[in-house]
């Protein structure tokens, strides 16, 4: 595994609301699924010197119960608790990521100034979301976010990112592994076994990607200081 129990442990807090967090700004990052994979989606909003990160993911409601016994996990638990929502049958549909979105602009006044997201499966998305108004950028899942990952892992061991009580999101940190380039040194990010679900860190890399490309011209609001 790459993030000890220690360090994962320091992100754990409270539960967060996100009406807490009216009229934040903040990144966001969508990891999309091909298959039998959770789509996640994550925003990161910086508020008091801490990143807290809020997670939504999706799984096909004709796969719910097949993804319970091959994972071990009570996504029925996490369905009950909001962490989870069951979308479309047999292959999710992206609209209900992209009214979460929406949601939080136009509920909770909560703006992401940029998305990022992985390139597969991801035209109809991005397109909806483009034409919301949303800035999107395309983030390629390779050794190209050594930066992003070393940054990551410092603030989380820094305990400078908070994720609630956010048990799914959780497991995928858990789950998460890294492949060094031996040449290189340079590392990417990887499943500790095949079976691993790692979307929630995917995603959540993806909004720390672009909250790092574009912090000279975003970051002042981030901060969200008023």
């Amino acid at each position: 595994a790459w993030l000890s129990s220690k360090t994962v442990n320091a992100c754990i807090s409270d539960p967060m609301r996100l009406e807490d967090f009216r009229g934040c700004y903040c990144v966001a990052g969508i990891d999309l699924s091909r298959t039998t994979d959770l789509t996640a989606a994550v925003i990161v909003i910086e508020k008091d010197e801490k990143l807290h990160v809020f997670a939504k993911f999706y799984l096909p409601r004709e796969k719910i119960d097949e993804a319970i016994a091959r994972d071990g996990v009570p996504y029925n638990i996490y369905i009950q608790r909001g962490l989870l929502t069951p979308s479309g049958d047999n292959f999710i549909d992206y609209r209900d990521c992209f009214a979460w979105f929406k949601s939080l602009v136009e509920q909770y006044e909560i703006y992401p100034l940029k998305v990022g997201y992985d390139r597969y499966n991801s035209q109809y998305l991005t397109q909806d979301m483009k034409n919301y108004g949303f800035h999107m950028d395309d983030v390629f899942q390779g050794e190209n976010l050594s930066p992003v990952i070393d940054e990551l892992e410092g603030l989380m061991k820094d305990g400078k990112i908070l994720i609630g009580d956010n048990d799914l999101l959780k497991m995928h940190l858990f789950d998460s592994a890294l492949k060094m380039n031996a040449e290189t040194g340079r590392k990417r990010l990887v499943k500790v076994s095949s079976k691993a679900h790692i979307d929630g860190m995917a995603a959540l890399l993806d909004a720390m990607t672009v909250r790092q490309k574009w912090h000279t011209e975003i970051g002042d609001q981030l901060r969200n200081v008023r």
